[in-house]
């Protein structure tokens, strides 16, 4: 049905955002010292999203069986798989500029890319709700900031 396949998209795209914060903040406090070759920026990205997904995969099998009895329900199974595509769609785009760039150009290319992604999903949320290419723009462009905000405050309050 069309509320459930919404449901699905919008728990695939909360995941990617939620990962692509994470590996923003995990990219933002690394230094171009600490990535000596390519395998270094991936271990990163698919750590850290890895990680990431099997937390949320384990708490969110656990909190549904909580609320069904000891059972997963069909529907909830469906919304784990879109939680890991979207984790697995942020993680794949990220490795993009790691394949395409060389040297230490590699960390900061990809942490545009991720930063990129968090604001290409505000514009699009502002195209679709009907707002100009103008408005969209400004729109991306202060989801990025309210996402560096967050990234700045993990960070801060893990102590880096």
């Amino acid at each position: 049905s069309e509320p459930h396949r919404e449901e699905l998209v919008k728990e695939a795209a909360t995941m990617a955002l939620y990962v692509a914060i994470c590996l923003l903040a995990a990219l933002t406090v690394a230094s171009h010292d600490t990535f000596e070759h390519r395998r270094s920026v991936v271990a990163v990205v698919w750590g850290t999203t890895l990680g990431l997904a099997l937390a949320h995969w384990f708490a969110f099998r656990l909190s549904s069986r909580l609320v069904a009895s000891g059972s997963v329900r069909r529907s909830d199974a469906e919304l784990a798989v879109a939680q890991l595509v979207g984790s697995i769609a942020i993680a794949a785009v990220a490795t993009i500029p790691v394949l395409l760039v060389d040297g230490e150009a590699q960390l900061d290319a990809t942490r545009w890319v991720v930063a990129g992604c968090i604001a290409i999903v505000g514009f699009g949320v502002a195209r679709s709700s009907g707002a100009s290419i103008v408005r969209s723009v400004l729109y991306g462009s202060a989801t990025l900031i309210v996402a560096s905000v967050v990234v700045l405050l993990k960070n801060s309050l893990s102590g880096h």
